[in-house]
């Protein structure tokens, strides 16, 4: 996944993941979140589920899909350093690949306006002792309705396995998400405008749809 949209009130976050943080700023929508980005995650500590900041990239090299092969193919207390986390979010863009100038398009699920992305993260410490939160995204293989636009989406979840996940019973769950590649969930799949290619450009004209302009949109 290459980028993602958060523009869901403060109060509908928290109550959709049962959390709370007094910080305005950590809800403040963002329209174009490319990897580098910090934004919210939410994940268990020792007193219970808390939401911070992480930022999109764990160590800046392994990609989304490195962690994601990590995830399938090992337990958690394999890699303890990696733990799951779930990414708040309104849906995501995927780029159409059969033309020779990519196409954006938005994506986005109608019966929820915040979704939960399956997610892992790592906690880092500075040279000056500084801690920092990573996370990157789980994703799997398109479903048929997104396969013509790329060959993987991100993972996301069912609000009634948000616990599981983040309890570490993510391994039931992506070996159930992974089978599931032709089950189309109530998505809406529109073309943007190309003002999304451009990381600086962050506003809710991204996400309004725009009429077919050709053939092969």
């Amino acid at each position: 996944m290459e980028r993602y949209v958060l523009h869901a009130a403060k109060t509908l976050i928290e109550d959709t993941f049962e959390v709370s943080s007094p910080s305005e700023v950590l809800f403040k929508h963002s329209f174009n979140i490319y990897p580098g980005s910090p934004m919210p995650i939410i994940y268990n500590e020792e007193q219970g589920r808390s939401i911070s900041t992480g930022i999109w990239g764990i160590n800046d090299s392994a990609s989304d899909e490195a962690i994601t092969e990590i995830a399938k193919s090992k337990l958690q207390s394999d890699h303890s350093e990696l733990k799951p986390c779930i990414i708040p979010a309104s849906g995501f863009y995927m780029w159409k690949q059969s033309v020779n100038d990519r196409l954006p398009f938005y994506v986005r699920m109608l019966s929820q306006e915040v979704l939960g992305f399956a997610g892992m993260y790592k906690v880092t410490e500075s040279s000056e002792g500084k801690t920092n939160i990573q996370f990157a995204v789980i994703t799997k293989a398109s479903n048929v309705l997104l396969q013509p636009l790329g060959p993987t989406m991100p993972l996301i979840l069912e609000p009634d396995h948000y616990s599981d996940w983040l309890e570490g019973q993510h391994q039931p769950l992506l070996t159930k998400f992974y089978k599931d590649t032709d089950l189309i969930p109530d998505l809406a799949v529109y073309r943007v405008p190309d003002l999304v290619n451009d990381p600086s450009e962050n506003s809710r004209a991204l996400i309004q749809a725009i009429p077919k302009r050709r053939d092969d949109d």
